[in-house]
């Protein structure tokens, strides 16, 4: 199991947040996205890395190749999920439920 769990982490965020979330389904989605982006970016850095290496020449940011190197560290000890999952808690990911405008209907 995950820790700190989803209820741990909707205390904390509804303790320091400007919004207070309501569905634990939220942090879900946005754990699972953001465990698809760092594992976007590790690939991105492994084909940017074997590129350079055919061409010479340098194919991602600075700024984008430092964040994929402090990931392939954390990958070392952690899930992608997990690491998510941890900058939700930290507060490094920012957090808002949508709620669509409710149609008022005509009489």
């Amino acid at each position: 199991m995950l820790q700190p769990s989803y209820t741990q982490i909707m205390q904390k965020l509804n303790a320091e947040g400007e919004s207070k979330l309501t569905s634990r389904y939220s942090i879900v989605i946005a754990a699972a996205k953001r465990a698809r982006n760092i594992i976007d970016v590790i690939n991105e850095q492994a084909a940017a890395t074997k590129e350079a290496d055919k061409t010479g020449e340098r194919t991602m940011s600075p700024e984008r190749m430092k964040e994929a190197s402090e990931l392939n560290e954390l990958l070392k000890s952690k899930k992608p999920i997990s690491i998510a999952v941890d900058e939700i808690y930290e507060g490094k990911m920012r957090m808002k439920e949508y709620h669509p405008p409710v149609e008022e209907e005509e009489t």
